[in-house]
């Protein structure tokens, strides 16, 4: 029996989605790798907490440029009252980040003290005979001591972290040369079509320049995944089926591009359906409707496979209501939120009562109010998503918004760019 177009809400879809992963042991984080500590390591996702190895700094060390000394023995020294200490016995010249001497408490500036020779003369060498102290120094003052950053078995970094590049520098400090990491999610990305041409093709009446998997693949790769394209596939049931079948040995996640709907060449849903389960043929969003969500079985191995729709808009929307969590469960870190900003919806706008609503909208702030300005709706004007501030959900069962609304919008932008954008409408 087909499943197409029975509208189901987006969240009882999503849950039909995930309670089929569950059983095929899908629907949990992927396994760890090992991989080098180096800049590569930024944007990857602990697998496992990390714990100091050593402690940093690992030994007492000057945090100045000076004379290692005893702050005992710069008791008393007063601007008219100075202290002489002589270079060896009392005091001895070290750089930032040496290690500090035994017997050594304090470190005194090299601009704080007044080198000398034996006469007591002012002298300009490195190696003075002795230096003139003319304040008294506190014990450990200008010295970082071991541990004051780091110290050895505390936790550094917890389980799911998605490395910056400062943690780098914190894994460095506390000893580890390698990380473990959740394995990069593998997604083949089959865009389908007769009527496609690559980018950079000569382009004549008829042909569509295939770019929806370029952008598809640049969010993947956003979001923590390893995206893998295929060539452009002709509406063919058995090219399509085999594509499918050659990239889910290779991926843990296949996304078909077009062909979700119920044409004469819409072969996704039925392609799926041979190699596996269509467990959802319409989602009760827009744009987006006619998503596919299914399982297929290839030589043993379980690769959920879905179904975007061919228009750009409903594509890059969709994907990342649906496939940015799922890597995100995969990686083991939280999904990805957008900053939000409260605003005011400048016309009257209609929705489709049954469907969750994406509103795409221009957002800036007029006065002391936040004003978001709909953008068109068409589904194949990747433009509108460019253009775009944010998004705001209508949710289903509201036929629309009035003139006024208040409304919540889901940022592209930064607050700040949205405080300093001039709104025309």
């Amino acid at each position: 029996m087909s499943v197409y177009l029975h509208d189901i809400p987006l969240e009882e879809a999503l849950l039909t989605f995930h309670n089929a992963l569950e059983k095929v042991n899908l629907w949990q984080r992927l396994e760890s790798e090992e991989i080098p500590l180096d800049e590569h390591a930024a944007g990857r996702v602990l697998s496992s907490p990390v714990w100091a190895k050593i402690s940093s700094p690992h030994y007492h060390a000057s945090a100045m440029d000076g004379y290692a000394i005893k702050a005992d023995d710069t008791e008393g020294a007063l601007p008219s009252q100075p202290v002489i200490l002589q270079i060896g016995s009392k005091a001895t010249y070290i750089d930032t980040g040496d290690p500090l001497p035994d017997w050594s408490d304090a470190v005194i500036p090299i601009e704080n003290v007044e080198p000398v020779d034996e006469e007591g003369n002012v002298i300009q060498t490195r190696l003075p005979f002795a230096i003139r102290i003319r304040a008294a120094a506190a014990h450990w003052s200008h010295i970082r001591p071991m541990g004051e950053d780091i110290v050895a078995t505390e936790l550094v970094l917890p389980e799911g972290k998605v490395l910056r590049p400062v943690d780098l520098g914190a894994l460095a400090a506390s000893g580890h040369t390698l990380v473990n990491v959740s394995r990069k999610p593998i997604v083949g990305i089959i865009p389908t079509g007769t009527e496609l041409i690559s980018i950079g093709e000569p382009v004549h009446q008829g042909d569509i320049i295939e770019f929806n998997s370029c952008v598809l693949a640049a969010q993947i790769n956003e979001w923590g995944g390893q995206a893998l394209r295929h060539s452009i596939v002709k509406d063919d049931f058995s090219r399509i089926q085999s594509a499918v079948r050659e990239m889910a040995a290779h991926s843990d996640l296949i996304l078909l591009n077009a062909g979700s709907s119920a044409g004469s060449e819409d072969f996704s849903s039925r392609v799926i359906e041979s190699l596996g389960e269509v467990l959802v043929h319409g989602i009760a969003v827009r744009p987006g409707h006619p998503v596919i969500l299914g399982i297929i079985n290839a030589d043993g191995k379980h690769v959920p496979a879905i179904g975007v729709p061919g228009y750009p808009v409903s594509a890059a929307l969709t994907t990342e209501v649906i496939i940015e969590p799922l890597l995100a469960r995969w990686l083991g870190r939280p999904p990805q939120h957008r900053p939000t900003v409260n605003a005011a919806i400048t016309k009257k706008t209609n929705s489709p009562a049954g469907d969750d609503d994406f509103l795409r909208v221009s957002v800036g702030k007029v006065g002391n109010r936040i004003l978001a300005a709909p953008l068109s709706r068409g589904a194949g004007m990747i433009t509108s998503l460019v253009r775009a501030d944010g998004i705001v959900k209508i949710p289903r069962g509201i036929q629309g918004l009035s003139a006024g609304s208040d409304v919540k919008v889901e940022l592209f932008n930064s607050v700040f760019e949205i405080e300093n954008t001039i709104l025309v409408i």
